[in-house]
């Protein structure tokens, strides 16, 4: 999400960006257009790295949640299974995590979402082990201010008051709708966890006597139902629950036990992709506040899902263990960002199609703790749960060690040294805007400064095995303008997504330039050069078509900043009816423009006597004219350039940037095909040509295949490298008429597989003299591209006969003819006769002369013997092969 819009680059660096847009709905089990080479890195490596699950559980039912994702679940209707607790804050945590997917493997129990209230947990990054963010006890968490501590807190009662427990309360935040983004307020009460269950009205956690209960620490199994109420009426919403703390109450009998309270096959599950639609649409509609802006839009359909849904939201200590473990090998994608961010929501459509179209996985770290759910304002130092800020909130002495930033200044210095940023660290300029942290949350020690990020942040992370400091990110998607310095992609909904009437822009729809604006945005692709659509903004003549018949306006002129301030609504009518009622009235003395109109009214305002008539006109006018203006200013604004995300031409380029992040990852790459099979007249050679190009500076250097066919029959075939990222074909002197071609490339680490197909047309050649023709010498001409001339054409005819039928006591002859076509040198070469006869086999050769072999049968047993004739083609013809007749042996 944007801190500062500047938008800058390069010459060169818009030259090199691109988009495709808009995108196509998912074909269901459509198959991928590549695979790029990736890691194969899931939420099931993290579980056997942070539960010891073993390595061959690779599909289990545990399935780590952030915050955000946990407290969307427990809105959701049916009974689910969650797992509470932390692995390092509980050292027997992972045995009993053990012992819950055993038992829900054993009830076909699908899912188990297992939230950590340690938000870091504790994950060692490099040397530094990362102080505990346990939201259940944050006056641990000594390096945040007591402030910020009371927002920890507040993470933690949240989820008390309106889903686990009792003796809290939630209020909304300012501005805040509904209970989608519930911020808690206060809380009282003390207690112990709800050891009797439905009895005493099926809470978890029970606040109701003023303080944390004695059991709050402890880690739990447990079945949840928001709906669920015990017999006196009062919500009941935890079914059934285990307390797998290492106490001696925990056992794998006593879990399963709870998950048959409602069955297995009970248990509801609901997928990322069901969180990541219901969260972003419904943030998206809250947001978006006018249709212009897209409220109407969904952001997330399930077509997104038709071919698998690609981004995976992980944890803290689940991106570390990532770029720890998991990237080494093959590149990791990772997304930055979350739902609550409106730039991140605008381009997930085209992350995940692209991503389904490369066969990868993104992997999704929000750098706001909470997914902007408790904490407040997800972009400013306020917000202790947003871990990209500063350290400190503001110069107060009481906002000292405010946030913990010390989770991403870390992540960035120890795995991501070479990562690129709009914001600098050093420098001057607005662009210095650096996260600043103490390393491991030490405040002791010397205060560091990292890159910071703006989300949406998209990157190919390739790092060393082990803790070691990398230069980690291989690749990103980010705007290069030369020089060191970077725009990132941060745009809007509208503007990635254009729709008739929905650019963002404050122009009543009724105002004749839409229709204008529509069509132009019909055909507005990546491509589109936007200059020539630009509003003229020198020229007030067209003014009428940004205005409408309900237009008011105010006009103010402040003398002492010489500035006029010209709004929307007010008293004066700027409809195009009173324009042109006040030029008329002004006559000739109407100013010829805005900039003369301007001046025009001080004077009026200013003579003595003054002219009412003529200050009421001229206001008018310089109301309208400056009213249209503007709105034309906010059309070229609309249309913007490639290099500005926040517009329509920077949003399809910010789109089409990510087809060419995925599709360039490590891998064959998809290219673009120009093929040329330009029609010929008998008796002529035809060529058929291939040149291949694609956008990451990929060499091809295998072999291009050639298969010629008419009718079903092959005429030619040829194979020959390809050099300078083109192959060329010379076919031999074929018939007139019309032949199918097919150009295959097996693929390589530099090029994907790709066959092109398509006809040629050999049109009938001129009627030939009967007198001998004067010779023509040859003459090569040189080509540019590799020529593989073709030599082989396929032969008319194979047939075999017997000469000398054979007997059971004597042998005999059988006779094999090869036809070539007419004026053509006869086949030559090993011909393969096999014999058949039930079981029993013989296989005869003989070398052809002049295309003909008899060749000597042995003595054969009585009966009917099949007969096959093979012969592997020379360096004229095509190999061939063809049933002989058959030979009957009578006695």
């Amino acid at each position: 999400m944007p801190i500062l819009t500047r938008w800058r680059r390069s010459a060169a660096a818009l030259a090199a960006a691109a988009a495709i847009v808009p995108l196509a709905a998912a074909t269901a089990d459509a198959a991928p257009v590549r695979t790029a080479t990736t890691t194969k890195y899931t939420n099931a490596t993290y579980l056997q790295h942070a539960l010891g699950l073993p390595t061959t559980e690779t599909n289990p039912a545990i399935e780590s949640v952030t915050y955000d994702h946990f407290q969307w679940l427990l809105q959701q209707p049916g009974n689910f299974a969650f797992l509470i607790g932390d692995p390092v804050l509980d050292p027997t945590f992972a045995a009993r995590a053990q012992e819950v997917e055993t038992a829900a493997d054993a009830a076909g129990v699908k899912n188990v979402y297992w939230f950590d209230p340690n938000l870091s947990g504790s994950a060692k990054v490099g040397t530094v082990t990362e102080p505990a963010l346990d939201i259940r006890n944050a006056s641990t968490i000594t390096q945040i201010n007591a402030t910020s501590q009371g927002v920890y807190t507040t993470a933690w009662l949240h989820l008390i008051a309106n889903y686990l427990g009792n003796g809290a309360t939630t209020t909304l935040a300012s501005g805040a709708v509904g209970d989608e983004t519930p911020r808690f307020t206060s809380a009282t009460g003390t207690a112990t966890v709800n050891d009797a269950g439905l009895s005493s009205g099926g809470v978890l956690y029970d606040y109701s006597s003023g303080s944390a209960p004695a059991k709050a620490l402890d880690s739990y199994f447990f079945i949840y139902n928001k709906d669920k109420t015990a017999p006196d009426g009062k919500a009941a919403k935890i079914v059934s629950w285990v307390d797998v703390t290492d106490k001696g109450a925990a056992s794998p009998a006593a879990v399963s036990a709870a998950i048959n309270s409602v069955g297995g096959a009970n248990l509801a599950t609901l997928s990322q992709f069901d969180w990541w639609k219901s969260s972003v649409n419904w943030r998206q509609t809250f947001t978006s506040t006018t249709d212009a802006r897209g409220k109407q839009v969904p952001v997330l359909t399930d077509a997104d899902n038709a071919d698998g849904w690609r981004i995976n939201q992980v944890t803290y200590p689940e991106i570390v263990d990532l770029l720890k473990n998991g990237a080494q090998d093959a590149n990791a994608v990772i997304l930055f960002g979350g739902t609550w961010c409106p730039n991140t929501r605008p381009v997930l459509p085209a992350i995940n199609k692209y991503a389904q179209e490369n066969n990868v996985q993104v992997f999704n770290f929000d750098t706001v703790l909470d997914g902007g759910t408790v904490g407040g304002s997800t972009t400013g130092a306020s917000d202790p749960l947003q871990t990209r800020n500063t350290v400190n909130n503001g110069s107060a002495a009481g906002n000292a060690f405010a946030n913990p930033t010390f989770l991403y200044g870390d992540l960035v210095s120890q795995y991501l040294t070479n990562i690129k940023t709009q914001y600098t660290t050093t420098g001057t300029g607005g662009n210095v805007n650096p996260t600043s942290y103490y390393a491991g949350g030490d405040n002791t020690s010397t205060k560091l400064l990292a890159r910071k990020l703006q989300v949406p942040f998209v990157i190919g992370y390739k790092g060393k095995a082990g803790d070691d400091p990398n230069p980690g990110v291989a690749r990103q998607w980010i705007i290069d303008n030369g020089s060191d310095t970077y725009t990132e992609y941060m745009s809007q909904w509208w503007l990635t997504n254009p729709k008739p009437n929905q650019l963002g822009i404050a122009i009543p729809l009724d105002a004749p330039i839409w229709p204008t604006i529509n069509a132009r945005l019909a055909t507005f692709t990546y491509k589109t050069d936007p200059l020539p659509y630009y509003t003229n903004s020198a020229t007030d003549a067209d003014d009428t078509d940004f205005l409408v018949a309900t237009d008011t306006a105010s006009v103010t002129y402040t003398a002492a900043q010489q500035r006029w301030q010209i709004t929307t609504g007010g008293a004066i009518n700027n409809s195009p009816a009173a324009l042109n009622a006040a030029l008329a009235a002004l006559g000739a003395s109407a100013p010829a423009n805005f900039a003369a109109a301007k001046p025009a009214l001080l004077a009026a305002q200013a003579a003595s006597p003054q002219d009412p008539a003529l200050i009421a006109n001229l206001t008018t006018v310089v109301a309208a004219w400056g009213i249209a203006q503007a709105r034309k200013t906010a059309v070229n604004n609309a249309w913007g350039n490639a290099t500005n995300p926040g517009s329509v031409s920077g949003g399809l380029n910010a789109v089409h940037a990510l087809d060419v992040f995925f599709g360039g990852l490590p891998g064959g790459v998809v290219s673009r095909r120009t093929v040329t099979a330009d029609p010929v007249k008998y008796p002529a050679a035809a060529k058929i040509s291939v040149a291949i190009a694609n956008d990451f500076g990929r060499v091809p250097a295998g072999n291009v295949s050639l298969v010629v066919k008419q009718g079903g029959a092959t005429a030619a075939t040829a194979s020959t490298a390809v050099t300078g990222n083109a192959a060329s074909f010379t076919l031999p002197v074929l018939d007139a008429g019309t032949y199918e071609y097919t150009l295959s490339y097996p693929g390589d680490d530099q090029i994907a597989a790709f066959t092109e197909t398509g006809s040629l047309t050999i049109a009938a050649g001129d009627p030939q003299p009967e007198e001998t023709a004067t010779p023509v010498p040859f003459v090569a001409t040189p080509t540019p591209t590799p020529t593989s001339t073709i030599t082989k054409v396929k032969i008319s005819k194979v047939a075999g006969a017997v000469a000398k039928a054979p007997t059971s006591k004597a042998g005999g002859k059988y006779k094999v003819t090869i036809t070539t076509p007419k004026g053509l040198s006869a086949a030559t070469g090993k011909v393969t006769i096999k014999l058949k006869k039930g079981k029993t086999t013989k296989t005869i050769t003989g070398k052809l002369s002049k295309g003909t072999v008899t060749v000597t049968l042995p003595k054969l047993a009585k009966g009917t013997w099949k007969v096959t004739i093979s012969w592997p083609g020379d360096s004229t013809y095509l190999t061939a092969s063809a049933a002989g007749t058959s030979i009957k042996v009578k006695k």
